[in-house]
């Protein structure tokens, strides 16, 4: 499924096993807990850098890395949105067709969401290092 496709694909009907739902269960969940832990490593980074960031004495470098704060704080609540997108995926499902379509959008939804939190991931690591290096 494309990237930039946020409806559900047509799946056929037909009887779906066990082992297809948990394995798209299974994938679901690895996405979204590694950009919960993205997102919630970085909360806990942002405060620590924020007061280190504070403490150094004032300088354009310190408003410069003040500023390029605002798009990591925006990565990181896209990344919550993705994830609260995905989670009204599976909607009122009444069958397992159903279900694992819903899960076939959630999928996506945690898929973007992964994405998301690499690119913020490594980002936040430039900017922790540089607000290091400031500190010192």
């Amino acid at each position: 499924m494309a990237l930039i496709d946020s409806r559900p694909t047509a799946l056929p009907d037909r009887p779906y096993s066990d082992d297809e739902l948990s394995a798209a269960v299974r994938a679901s969940n690895h996405d979204t807990s590694l950009a919960s832990a993205t997102v919630a490593a970085m909360a806990v980074g942002v405060l620590v850098q924020v007061g280190m960031l504070a403490s150094a004495e004032p300088s354009f470098a310190q408003l410069a890395l003040t500023v390029l704060l605002l798009p990591l704080l925006a990565a990181g609540t896209r990344i919550v949105l993705l994830l609260d997108r995905a989670s009204g995926a599976l909607g009122a499902a009444a069958n397992a067709s159903q279900i694992l379509a819903g899960l076939e959008t959630r999928g996506m939804w945690t898929f973007r969401a992964r994405l998301w939190s690499y690119g913020t991931a490594a980002l936040f690591c430039c900017w922790t290092i540089a607000v290091q290096f400031l500190a010192r």
